[in-house]
């Protein structure tokens, strides 16, 4: 962290100063650290992944319909979209590290009370938990990463950040699919709790991080927690996801499509006249923030109403069973995994709009070509073409954040972070959702084509708002910037 003049003395390590060392090489970008985080953050994104697969043995242990069933990955998104700006303020405010372990630990604990569910919604209730405590550890786990690289390698860092998580992230529909075959879905959530734990003694006794260390003297206790702008947020993103859910949700539904509007007028204004908002609208000026936090929005809604069409594709269309859906999914996350770190080095040389446009480009290309050919399409078919998707997003995913972030000043990453993320799970809620609407209460060739028609729409207008992401000469200078910025 850069001092000011009349700034007071931060007691302990001081963060290199501008042209000083300028940090750990690409080869030490794999540290004790750096495997902890990403162990602990594998948590969110396998619970997805792994869970897509397990979709209709859920809906057969509990006599539910599809859209039904889309409601449980709807309520876990949402309560994390809910969930993450207050966990940005709280790492800000107390130390992303200490946020980090509770979050992982909470996770783990909630996810044994979804294994003994006896009711579909206990279940959801138990998704809600994991919601909250993942939200802790996504934008805690973003902020140590950030901590952890030089300005002029953020690209790179996240390359393998992404690499780390997307590789575990890849296996879970591979993982789920196995483990609901031979031991049924409830097996699936007992594999967070020894995560939880691997991470929580890594991050917190194995490796203590030197930069993390920092990072909390420096934040701890220096920004209040907005309260009012949190509870005003929730309220909206609430509404939101009941508006959403339209006829399902009777009156009540109704009502919410109204209070949205209104709402979210109500929390801008709030949020412009506080001097420490839980999400500042002044981000939204920046155009590259705006573009990735858009970009970041689509693509998440391909990436989860693809999770939804393909496994019903497959079981229920097909006949296929689980292990072939997780063979199917394999590839949307592996050649993700493969191609994010890629994706970083290449943006830190030729700038983050370009890895970005084509990444998007080729994402959305498999989406049309699985548009026109999806029901009756071979799982080699369905394999192939969803990796093309996967890689596409993988590729584009390290630049956005790139981006999202290198401009943000030290003391407000907690806050930048939840913002980016609750369009992460914003876009997840409504793939679902559109997949589910889409479905409604039967699966048909007819229906699984139009929801890859839409997901390829969405496709297309990420590839459009990536070219607001900067190109070779701004993203040198914007990471170097932002070290200053307040």
């Amino acid at each position: 962290m850069i001092e000011r003049p009349g700034d007071p003395p931060v007691a302990g390590p001081r963060l290199p100063a501008a042209g000083a060392n300028p940090g750990p090489t690409r080869e030490r970008f794999l540290t004790g650290t750096m495997l902890g985080i990403a162990t602990g953050s594998v948590l969110v994104p396998i619970n997805s992944t792994m869970l897509a697969v397990a979709l209709p043995s859920v809906m057969d242990t509990f006599g539910v319909d599809a859209a039904t069933v889309a409601s449980l990955v709807t309520v876990y998104l949402g309560a994390v979209a809910v969930a993450l700006p207050a966990s940005g303020s709280l790492g800000d405010r107390f130390g992303h590290r200490r946020v980090f372990l509770v979050g992982v630990l909470a996770f783990g604990l909630a996810s044994l009370l979804a294994a003994s569910a006896a009711s579909f919604a206990v279940l959801a209730a138990s998704r809600v938990l994991q919601a909250v405590s993942g939200a802790l550890v996504s934008t805690s786990a973003i902020a140590l990463v950030r901590a952890e690289a030089p300005p002029d390698r953020r690209g790179a860092a996240f390359g393998l950040f992404d690499m780390l998580v997307s590789t575990s992230a890849a296996l879970g529909p591979l993982i789920g699919g196995l483990i609901v075959g031979w031991f049924g879905w409830r097996a699936m959530f007992f594999v967070a709790a020894p995560v939880a734990l691997v991470a929580a003694a890594a991050v917190g006794v194995l490796a203590p991080p030197r930069t993390v260390l920092v990072d909390e003297a420096a934040t701890a206790g220096r920004r209040p927690i907005d309260l009012p702008g949190l509870g005003l947020l929730a309220l909206t993103l609430v509404a939101l996801l009941v508006a959403l859910r339209g006829a399902d949700a009777g009156v009540g539904g109704t009502i919410a499509a109204f209070a949205v509007v209104p709402l979210l007028a109500a929390f801008l204004v709030v949020e412009l006249r506080t001097r420490h908002p839980a999400v500042d609208p002044r981000l939204f000026a920046s155009k590259p923030f705006a573009a990735a936090i858009t970009g970041v929005f689509g693509a998440t809604v391909v990436l989860h109403g693809c999770f939804l069409l393909v496994p019903l594709l497959v079981e229920r269309l097909q006949h296929g069973s689980p292990e072939t859906t997780g063979l199917v999914l394999l590839g949307i996350s592996a050649l993700g995994a493969i191609a994010a770190p890629y994706g970083g080095r290449i943006s830190d040389r030729i700038g983050r709009r370009a890895p970005a446009v084509a990444g998007m480009a080729a994402t959305a290309a498999a989406l049309a070509v699985l548009w026109q050919v999806a029901p009756a399409a071979s799982s080699l078919v369905l394999a192939a073409a969803l990796s093309v998707v996967g890689f596409g997003m993988g590729l584009s995913g390290s630049p956005r954040q790139a981006a999202a972030l290198e401009t943000i000043a030290p003391d407000r990453v907690g806050m930048a972070a939840g913002t980016y993320y609750t369009g992460r799970y914003l876009g997840g809620v409504v793939g679902a959702s559109l997949a589910g609407a889409v479905l409604g209460g039967a699966v048909t060739g007819a229906g699984v084509s139009l929801g890859f028609g839409l997901l390829a729409a969405v496709g297309a207008i990420v590839v459009v708002a990536s070219f607001g992401l900067p190109g070779r000469t701004a993203a040198g200078s914007g990471a170097r910037a932002g070290e200053g910025a307040r």
